[in-house]
């Protein structure tokens, strides 16, 4: 296919302008790799590399942008980029990031159950629905939540909460109702049963003692 210019258009890029009307806007990076100042033909194939990789550094460097204002899991930022960009262009981006190490299941999953517990006092069950929103795989949340699930550690969080938000709530030892929708406020948030109801009734003989 001939090649009618390849000129100047704004900033870094390129303005490619082939004899079938097509007109794209290549990045001098690219530009340069397939010699587009020099040649005056491209075939078909050499043209669909060439707008994979233009497309692929653009994709990258928005990726880039989008990690400079918050963390993403592999899953959530595949979406993002996904709106803008074929999936094999997504992938590659995605492949490249993950070599780099800027994206990580692993370190996404335990720093967003850190916050989950330590700031929101979020219990296991709750972390676990957290991470699988984000797409997290689910050996990665299986292996990231276990430490959450520990009954003596959930006591701890429960007790917490308690004394924090529930303790209107809990004023009358005998007032079944009351003390049933703060366990049901606790089963909401994530934790089992079991510590809730140990949890209760530690802060009860607390409370009298």
């Amino acid at each position: 296919m001939k090649i009618l210019s390849c000129k100047p258009q704004h900033g870094s890029y390129l303005e490619l302008s082939l004899e079938n009307g097509q007109i794209y806007d290549i990045h001098r990076e690219i530009a340069a790799k397939y010699d587009l100042t020099y040649i005056t033909d491209i075939s078909d194939e050499t043209l669909r590399k060439l707008l994979f990789d233009n497309d692929v550094r653009r994709a990258y460097h928005r990726a880039l942008y989008l990690l400079e204002g918050q963390s993403y899991s592999y899953h959530m930022l595949f979406l993002k980029l996904r709106n803008n960009y074929d999936e094999d262009v997504c992938y590659e981006v995605m492949e490249r990031l993950t070599d780099l190490g800027v994206i990580n299941d692993w370190r996404y999953a335990e720093n967003t159950a850190r916050r989950a517990s330590e700031i929101k006092l979020y219990g296991p069950r709750r972390i676990r629905q957290i991470l699988y929103q984000k797409g997290i795989p689910k050996a990665v949340i299986d292996k990231t939540v276990t430490p959450y699930i520990d009954d003596e550690y959930q006591m701890q969080q429960i007790s917490a909460l308690l004394y924090k938000k529930y303790s209107r709530l809990l004023y009358d030892k005998d007032d079944k109702k009351k003390i049933e929708k703060c366990k049901a406020a606790l089963v909401r948030m994530g934790y089992s049963f079991a510590p809730i109801a140990e949890a209760v009734k530690l802060y009860f003989e607390n409370e009298e003692s």
